[in-house]
């Protein structure tokens, strides 16, 4: 007697899900995206002012400040360095430009290029003591940052300089634009970010980097000057935040020695939430630029939904943690 069998339904293609997943994963920006609309959404839910036009020029003005130094950032971890001076370098040119400006009558251009060639120094110290010496950019640049700060604050004796009618131009970029809220400043942005995601995506640079930041033994191998390549990162970083610091000063029409003091890791944070790694070898420059938008979602929502100032450094700790979760859990996803 013949028995028949019956073929149980076939199991769903695990591997199939598996290498989904993984290709997911390997999209950066698709996480902060998802974040910046899934927060924006209960904020907006929370308190109806997050649709408010004031709301949004906040939004785009703040994260232009932070944004700029993020885009230098980027580029930095990619090729495997960090930089934690960034903020300060910011400070920095704002202070040059500032009291060259109010103290010593120098014209506004010459003024805000004295102010960049000070930060191009800075970023220029940066890279001779972490490549020269071999110096870790983390110990490196921290003591930067502390050095920047300190002296700062000694140039002005712990106070500000009132800069109105001194800086026509930086107020022009700070603070109009094309659009009614969207200031030159981000406009120019935008601008470098898809400038610099083009350059990353299209030309040898992209691969450069990652092999830099990825393997720097093997990149070396191939040919690649790597002190060379990361010189460069450390010295973007410190142009683009010389200029995020001039661009505060547009807005605020103040040189405040405070410039930049509150970046040190947010910077670091917006890059690893737009697809950046502590590790270096990844990351996205457009993922940069939804990580700043959803870091200003959070930061003005949670001034709209009226929460206290101190407790929002224990959403600030907790977006850190996070990031350095997803950043070591991508890792472990994509390589298994």
């Amino acid at each position: 007697m013949e028995t028949s069998s019956t073929s149980k339904p076939a199991a769903p293609d695990k591997a199939f899900h598996r290498s989904f997943g993984r290709r997911l994963l390997n999209v950066p920006e698709i996480g902060a995206l998802g974040a910046v609309i899934v927060f924006f959404v209960i904020f907006y839910i929370a308190n109806k002012s997050m649709g408010d036009a004031s709301s949004f020029t906040r939004i785009v003005n703040e994260g232009t400040f932070i944004g700029l130094a993020s885009l230098g950032m980027s580029f930095l971890m990619i090729a495997g360095e960090i930089d934690l001076s960034a903020g300060s370098i910011a400070g920095l040119a704002a202070v040059v430009a500032g009291m060259l400006l109010a103290n010593a009558g120098w014209p506004e251009w010459s003024s805000y290029l004295a102010a960049i060639l000070a930060a191009l120094v800075a970023g220029g110290i940066n890279a001779f003591v972490v490549l020269k010496i071999g110096m870790p950019s983390f110990f490196a640049t921290l003591a930067s940052s502390f050095s920047i700060a300190g002296l700062l604050i000694w140039l002005l004796n712990g106070n500000f300089i009132y800069q109105e009618g001194r800086i026509p131009l930086l107020e022009k970029l700070a603070l109009t634009g094309p659009i009614e809220g969207l200031p030159w400043g981000f406009v120019i942005y935008v601008a470098l970010v898809i400038i610099g995601d083009v350059i990353m995506r299209t030309t040898k640079l992209g691969p450069i980097l990652s092999a830099v930041g990825g393997n720097r033994r093997a990149a070396e191998i191939v040919g690649i000057n790597v002190k060379a390549v990361k010189a460069a990162c450390f010295i973007f970083v410190a142009l683009v935040c010389g200029f995020a610091g001039l661009l505060v000063t547009g807005y605020g029409k103040t040189t405040d020695p405070g410039i930049g003091s509150g970046w040190l890791l947010w910077v670091i944070a917006i890059a690893i939430i737009g697809g950046g790694s502590l590790r270096g070898g990844v990351g996205s420059i457009i993922g940069g630029l939804l990580g700043t938008l959803l870091i200003e979602v959070i930061r003005v929502g949670l001034t709209a939904a009226q929460v206290k100032t101190n407790a929002q450094g224990i959403v600030v700790g907790a977006i850190l943690i996070g990031a350095a979760a997803l950043d070591a859990y991508r890792r472990r996803a994509i390589q298994y």
